[in-house]
C-alpha cells in the first residue's frame, strides 16, 4: 500500500473512534440530564417533632442555620440543647413551593426551643436556684457564709447543700444577687396551736404575728365562736438555708450561793433571821458558742475552772411553836417609860396608855388572837387591832411600820410592828388600848401579870 493509502486508512480509523467516543459522551450527556430532571422532581419536607416547617432542596444550607442558631444563644446561655428533633424527609414535589434554607430559618427560630446548662444549688435535694456557671453558684454559697463568718472558727450549712448541672429554660436561669435573696428567704410552715380559755382569733393572730385572714385561710370553715382545746393551724417562718457559726470563746461566769436553814428555838415558827449573808462565787469558762443565722443557739461548754467559792447563805428558821389561843392576861406591848395613863387628858379623854420607846424598837402582841387590822387610821397612824377571842380587842398605834397584815393568827409577845410617831404624836412611842366589847377600859388593870 502507498504513502497515501496508509494516510486514509488512519483517517477511517480516527473518525471511527471518534464516532464511538461521541456517541458515548452524548449517551452520557443524556443519562445526566435525565438525572436531573429527574432529581428535580424531588425535594425535603424539614420536620421538627414530625412538623413541617417547609420543603427545600437545600438540606445542607438549613443544616448551617440550625448551626448558626445554635452558636448565637450559645454565645447568650453557654452550652445549649434544642428540645424538638430536626429530621428532613425527601419527598416528590408536586406543587409545593419550594423554599430557601433563610426562608427556612424564619420558621425554626419562631418554633425552636431549648434547654441550656445551668447550675443548680439544691437544699435537701430540691433545686431553689439556677445559675449560669458552676463559679457563680460556688461564689452565692459563699457571699451566704460570709455575712455570718466574722470571727468564727468554723462555718457550714445545716441543710445538705449542693450544686448539680442540669438542662433548663434559659428563663429560669438568675443571677448572683437574686440567688442570694432566694436563699434568704425564709419559708413559711405549719403548726399546729391548741385554743386557750378567753383565746380570740385578734389575739391569737397578734401573739403570732400573723393576719386575721391567714388564719382563716389555713382553717377552712373556722369562726370567731373558739372553744378551748380546739386545734387550728398557724404558719411560723422557717429559714430555707441556715448557717451555722461555731466559735470558741472565754468567759467568766457568777455561780450562784446555796441557802442553808438552821432551826432556832427562839424564833416563832413564821419567823427567819439571816445568820450569814450568801456571797456568789466567780468560774472561768471555755465554751463552743453556735449560732444559726448570727443567733445564738447553743454553748457546748469545754471546760470550766473556779476562781471563787460562793459562800452560802445560812438563815435561821423559827421553831417555836406559836400559841394563837389568848392567855386572858396581857404583858407589855415595848420596852419603855409610861408618859400619858388612861383617863382625862388635854380636856378630852386618853382612851389607852402611851409607852415611850426608842424609835424602831419592837412592838409586841400583848395576847395571842387574829389580825383584824393592820394599816392607817387617822390620829393613830399606823395601827394594828388584834382580837383575842374573848371579848377584848388590842390597838397598837403611831408605829414606824407593820410586821403583820389583817388575818395574820400571832401569839403573846410575838413582834408585830415597830416603834414610831405617826399619826398625833409628839415623839417616838405606843399608844395601846385595851377594850372589852367595845369599850375602853384602863390597860393598867392588865398590865404586868
Amino acid at each position: 500500500m502507498g504513502k497515501v493509502g496508509s494516510e486514509s486508512y488512519k483517517f477511517l480509523l480516527f473518525l471511527k473512534e471518534y464516532q464511538k467516543n461521541l456517541i458515548a459522551f452524548l449517551f452520557a450527556l443524556f443519562l445526566g440530564l435525565a438525572f436531573v430532571v429527574y432529581e428535580n422532581g424531588f425535594a425535603y419536607n424539614v420536620l421538627v417533632d414530625g412538623v413541617s416547617i417547609g420543603v427545600t432542596r437545600d438540606v445542607e444550607g438549613v443544616k448551617r442555620v440550625v448551626e448558626e442558631i445554635k452558636k448565637e444563644e450559645m454565645q447568650k446561655w453557654g452550652d445549649v440543647v434544642f428540645d424538638q428533633e430536626i429530621s428532613f424527609e425527601r419527598i416528590r414535589v408536586s406543587g409545593e413551593r419550594v423554599k430557601d434554607a433563610r426562608e427556612i430559618e424564619a420558621s425554626l427560630k419562631k418554633i425552636l426551643s431549648l434547654t441550656c446548662k445551668a447550675y443548680a444549688i439544691e437544699v435537701n435535694g430540691k433545686p431553689v436556684a439556677f445559675l449560669k456557671s458552676k463559679e457563680e453558684a460556688y461564689k452565692t454559697l459563699e457571699d451566704l457564709k460570709s455575712e455570718y463568718k466574722k470571727d468564727a472558727d468554723k462555718i457550714y450549712f445545716k441543710e445538705e447543700i449542693k450544686i448539680k448541672s442540669k438542662y433548663i429554660s434559659p428563663t429560669k436561669l438568675v443571677e448572683e444577687k437574686e440567688a442570694l435573696e432566694i436563699l434568704r428567704k425564709p419559708l413559711k410552715e405549719a403548726v399546729t396551736y391548741e385554743v386557750k380559755e378567753n383565746d380570740s382569733l385578734w389575739s391569737i393572730a397578734r401573739e403570732h404575728d400573723m393576719y386575721i385572714q391567714d388564719i382563716l385561710k389555713l382553717n377552712p370553715g373556722l369562726t370567731e365562736n373558739l372553744k378551748p382545746g380546739q386545734i387550728i393551724y398557724l404558719s411560723k417562718e422557717v429559714p430555707l438555708v441556715t448557717v451555722v457559726t461555731e466559735k470558741e470563746v472565754t468567759y467568766k461566769e457568777e455561780i450562784p450561793f446555796n441557802t442553808k436553814f438552821t432551826k432556832d428555838d427562839k424564833l416563832f415558827v413564821n419567823q427567819s433571821k439571816v445568820l450569814v449573808e450568801g456571797e456568789k462565787g466567780l468560774k472561768e469558762i471555755k465554751a463552743v458558742v453556735i449560732s444559726h443565722n448570727g443567733v445564738e443557739v447553743k454553748r457546748d461548754i469545754k471546760e470550766e475552772r473556779v476562781l471563787k467559792e460562793p459562800i452560802s447563805k445560812i438563815v435561821a428558821v423559827g421553831s417555836r411553836r406559836v400559841s394563837y389561843v389568848a392567855t386572858g392576861y396581857f404583858s407589855y406591848p415595848a420596852r419603855g417609860t409610861i408618859t400619858s395613863r388612861f383617863g382625862p387628858r388635854w380636856g378630852g379623854f386618853h382612851t389607852g396608855v402611851d409607852i415611850a420607846a426608842r424609835y424602831g424598837s419592837p412592838i409586841y402582841a400583848s395576847d395571842g388572837g387574829t389580825v383584824i387590822f393592820a394599816g392607817w387610821e387617822s390620829g393613830y397612824g399606823y395601827l394594828v387591832k388584834i382580837d383575842h377571842h374573848n371579848g377584848y380587842v388590842t390597838y397598837y398605834g403611831h408605829a414606824s411600820k407593820l410586821l403583820v397584815k389583817v388575818g395574820d393568827k400571832v401569839e403573846k409577845g410575838q413582834k408585830i410592828a415597830l416603834v414610831g410617831a405617826t399619826g398625833h404624836a409628839t415623839g417616838p412611842h405606843v399608844h395601846f388600848e385595851v377594850r372589852k366589847n367595845g369599850v375602853p377600859i384602863d390597860p393598867m388593870r392588865f398590865l404586868g401579870r
